[in-house]
């Protein structure tokens, strides 16, 4: 009696089971899948879109010494600089016409430390000056706007 009583439960248990479970189609769950990635895929892609911005520059002071930044167009003319960039902070982002432009940052005890890049529109180059007071090398990547 105890035996078939725990058979009539266990089954009851796996039926109440079966009949509160639904089954969707895959179908619907991959196109919905597929049209949210899309989506996402769109939006990402609008937000990098060029705008034909300026390039622009900022750095990182993670040294030990405050520092000058410079930036200089291609005949050695000065565009902007940013002077007393203390150890730990990080400055402001600077635009400046596309082209070749050359990066030059002052440590009070250092020499000069100079870097080249041709610059384009839409794009952005984020420095820094490492533990070390090296400039790091980085190259110029694609500006979201």
């Amino acid at each position: 009696m105890k035996t078939n009583l725990l058979n009539t439960i266990a089954i009851a248990i796996v039926m109440t089971t079966c009949y509160n479970c639904s089954v969707e189609p895959m179908d619907n769950l991959q196109t919905e899948t597929l049209e949210q990635l899309t989506l996402a895929n769109m939006e990402q892609a609008s937000t990098m879109i060029c705008n034909g911005s300026n390039p622009k520059a900022r750095i990182a002071n993670n040294g030990t010494l405050p520092a000058d930044y410079q930036i200089y167009d291609s005949t050695g003319v000065m565009i902007d600089s940013i002077n007393d960039i203390q150890p730990g902070t990080v400055s402001d982002w600077i635009t400046f016409p596309e082209g070749i432009i050359i990066f030059n940052v002052v440590m009070d005890s250092f020499s000069d430390q100079k870097v080249s890049h041709n610059m384009a529109t839409c794009t952005e180059i984020f420095m820094e000056i490492d533990a070390n007071n090296q400039l790091t090398e980085v190259a110029p990547q694609a500006s979201p706007n």
